[in-house]
């Protein structure tokens, strides 16, 4: 009897000891998410871009990185990754000028990222406010008449679905999302069960606290899928099946959910610039760029 008591005794103290393990691995993990922890510089110096500051609503100063070109007609946004910055686009950008020729390409580091303020990181959220106001500067430079084209990766796709679900945007005849999550809540517990495998039932409520507590955000609001019913602006929806920070299957649900114009555009390898540019596949993202663009 004593020695089933010792049993179940040890147990119980693993079972404690192993959900007090995982709440501590979320609680650190989603405040490491949170928060910024280290400025790095943003360097897009080979782009030959003029460096431009905003001040946002909130007091926080923004960092955009423009190159222009004479007589351009439209300008094109670029946004990044969660935990990265303008430079982590400068790739794409390049490639964008092949497929945009003559167009102003504008990169910007997120609140909280790169070069800009900010230490508590907006998730997509707090940042569709910041990209509306980058969206009136550039309608302030350039004119009424300035086309403006969007494309993000990651945060930096539901920063743009997520202002335009909320009527944010003007001028902008086309999105480019590329490998948007669904919901924040489902993004973290995705990577905390990746790095910890601490279950997905457990790590949310854990998260939203967090949020509460700490950045005064409800994690339960941040969810992209439903601000996209309301995102009328012509919209494809790109996602690679090699894409490590945001689960594949994330892209069905945003698509069928957009309430506008979409095209869906799931691709095989890694960026859509490593695609055969001969093959017809691959023309399905010049062509919606052509006919919205």
């Amino acid at each position: 009897m004593k020695k089933s008591k010792l049993v179940l005794g040890s147990i119980v103290a693993g079972a404690v000891t192993g959900a007090a393990a995982m709440y501590k691995a979320t609680v650190d993990f989603t405040k490491n998410m949170l928060y910024r922890n280290e400025i790095e510089r943003t360097n897009v110096d080979d782009l030959d871009v003029d460096v431009i500051r905003l001040k946002n609503s909130r007091g926080l100063v923004l960092y955009g990185y423009l190159r222009k070109h004479d007589n351009a007609q439209r300008t094109l946004v670029m946004c990044h990754r969660l935990g990265e910055n303008a430079g982590s686009l400068k790739t794409a950008a390049q490639a964008f000028e092949k497929l945009l020729p003559e167009t102003n390409i504008l990169l910007l580091d997120a609140a909280a990222h790169g070069t800009s303020d900010g230490y508590i990181r907006g998730f997509g959220y707090k940042d569709a406010d910041d990209l509306e106001e980058w969206n009136n500067y550039l309608i302030e430079q350039f004119g009424e008449d300035m086309k403006i084209i969007m494309y993000g990766e990651g945060m930096g796709a539901n920063t743009i679905l997520n202002a335009s679900g909320l009527g944010k945007l003007k001028n902008v005849t086309a999105i480019v999302s590329n490998g948007a999550y669904d919901n924040v809540s489902g993004y973290l517990a995705y990577h905390i069960f990746k790095k910890y495998k601490v279950t997905p039932k457990l790590s949310p409520i854990v998260m939203k606290n967090i949020f509460k507590n700490e950045a005064g955000m409800d994690i339960a609001d941040m969810d992209t899928v439903r601000l996209v019913k309301n995102n009328m602006v012509p919209t494809i929806f790109m996602h690679s099946k090699e894409d490590a920070d945001v689960p594949f299957r994330d892209v069905f649900e945003l698509y069928n959910s957009n309430g506008g114009k979409a095209v869906l555009f799931p691709i095989k390898e890694l960026h859509f610039y490593d695609m055969n540019q001969d093959d017809d596949y691959s023309k399905i993202l010049s062509d919606f760029l052509k006919d919205n663009a």
